[in-house]
């Protein structure tokens, strides 16, 4: 009773978002990755249930086997739409934690500032509504944080083993958390062993090995294979200062170089648009926002992620999310400064309240539209398609959805090989595909050299035309490839 009086604005707010999605009848899926994630979800769900062996999949572990867990309790997609909602508001609760800890200022000044700034943040928000890992880590890694000043300052075992959970749990969700958490495990680590003590060290052990063994057990095969993935083998500190990419994940072109994009969770409009007059502010009292406790352990930790995300040879918008809550609390500095000089000018404070919130209620708007035209067109082209489940069906990037939503048929994924190499025979098929869509950014990769092949090589009519661009098209002159 105690917690819930403590945080009721918290508990409401998440009674209101799981209102908003059943009421919107948003069930958070979009784009590929939200799918596979409810794929092996289930595929979990049904290795528990049956025994039958769910293979694997690219992404770490932890947040398809807390659905999987959850989803006996509450039914899928919605249990890992759940996840996601809880995480974003623990979030916004441990980041309050995390102010007054670091800042000794005063819940009246710190909670506006979190649900203007935080709860309100457009990216952050929408995350907390989508089938993703990225709110279960970005919760994971607040709380590490959390755990890890209150035990440089209590040296209580349980802040030790509370970060050493938080910390495994962040990176067994995500394992990019890694190198958001490296910078406060190391004065964690360096007071554990000058207070060391045994039975703390063997609780640590037990809080780690539940949580990693999935991950050595399923992928036996290639345990550290996720240290070869393209964007780590391929980051350079050249892709600091370029803005065009050819990957495995098609041509991408993007206004700003890489440094720049880096740093955009500190004052784009997704994240958070006033950041950049906050940050002004924070300089303009840098003596004493230096001095905070922890405030330059946060602020090396941004700039390791925002070094290690330059590097990388793709932008996504999405990866700033992990060290947001960091910029945000370090950002909290210039905004007490703002909410100290307008102590005594509360026509003008409340005025500026209500403005920023309708303006950040409008940018969270503005980036969920998008994603909820998605859901809708994506549900739409699924329950269509299931007219046609009986053939083989060629077709690229949306094959999750299909497959989610019931579709029985044999799916082609036209990336996965070059067909005018391939020796196979294509009879009785269908090609869904979004020509519009994929001219330019898969130009000379497979799913384009495929579409060109196949209409060169056969006679590829339109059934049907479905949103978004997207066209069904029969197959004929049936031809050995």
């Amino acid at each position: 009773m105690k917690a819930i009086k403590q945080y009721w604005p918290y508990i409401a707010a998440l009674f209101i978002l799981i209102l908003f999605v059943r009421l919107a009848d948003f069930n958070g899926l979009y784009g590929q990755d939200s799918y596979e994630y409810l794929r092996y979800t289930r595929c979990l769900n049904a290795f528990v249930k049956t025994g039958t062996n769910p293979g694997d999949y690219f992404w770490p572990l932890l947040y398809p086997i807390t659905g999987a867990v959850l989803s006996f309790v509450v039914p899928l997609p919605f249990a890992l739409q759940l996840i996601s909602i809880v995480s974003f508001v623990l979030t916004a609760i441990y980041v309050e934690k995390l102010i007054l800890l670091m800042y000794n200022a005063e819940k009246k000044i710190v909670r506006p500032f979190i649900f203007l700034f935080l709860v309100l943040s457009p990216y952050l928000w929408r995350s907390g509504l989508v089938v993703m890992s990225d709110s279960l880590s970005i919760f994971f890694i607040t709380a590490a944080w959390y755990y890890c000043f209150a035990y440089k300052k209590a040296l209580l075992g349980k802040y030790f083993l509370a970060f050493v959970f938080f910390s495994t749990a962040a990176i067994a969700t995500r394992y990019a958390a890694f190198i958001v958490l490296v910078i406060p495990a190391i004065p964690v680590l360096l007071t554990f062993v000058k207070n060391l003590r045994w039975v703390n060290l063997l609780i640590a052990l037990g809080i780690i090995i539940p949580l990693v063994i999935p991950h050595f057990i399923i992928r036996s095969h290639s345990p550290f294979g996720f240290i070869h993935h393209e964007w780590v083998q391929t980051w350079s500190p050249y892709n600091f200062f370029r803005n065009h990419f050819i990957t495995d994940d098609g041509n991408a072109t993007y206004p700003f170089y890489n440094i720049i994009y880096a740093v955009f969770n500190f004052g784009h409009p997704a994240f958070c648009f006033v950041g950049i007059v906050f940050g002004a502010l924070w300089l303009f009292k840098i003596k004493a926002n230096i001095k905070t406790n922890g405030v330059v352990l946060m602020i090396l930790s941004i700039i390791l992620y925002a070094v290690f995300l330059a590097g990388i040879p793709f932008q996504n918008m999405r990866f700033l999310l992990l060290s947001f809550p960091l910029v945000i609390i370090v950002l909290f500095g210039g905004y007490n400064v703002l909410a100290t000089y307008l102590t005594n000018k509360g026509a003008l404070k409340y005025a500026l309240v209500v403005i920023v919130g309708i303006i950040q209620v409008g940018l969270c708007y503005r980036v969920f539209k998008p994603f909820y035209n998605d859901n809708k067109e994506e549900r739409q082209i699924a329950t269509e398609m299931l007219k046609y489940d009986k053939d083989t069906l060629y077709t690229f990037s949306i094959d999750g959805a299909l497959k989610a939503y019931g579709y029985n048929g044999v799916i082609m994924n036209m990336w996965s090989a070059r067909y005018d190499t391939a020796h196979h025979y294509i009879r009785n098929a269908e090609i869904l595909f979004n020509e519009s869509q994929f001219a330019d950014e898969w130009k000379k990769q497979n799913p384009m050299i495929n579409w060109e092949y196949l209409n060169k090589n056969y006679a590829v009519r339109p059934i049907e035309q479905l949103p978004d661009g997207w066209t069904l098209y029969s197959v004929e002159h049936h031809q050995q490839l």
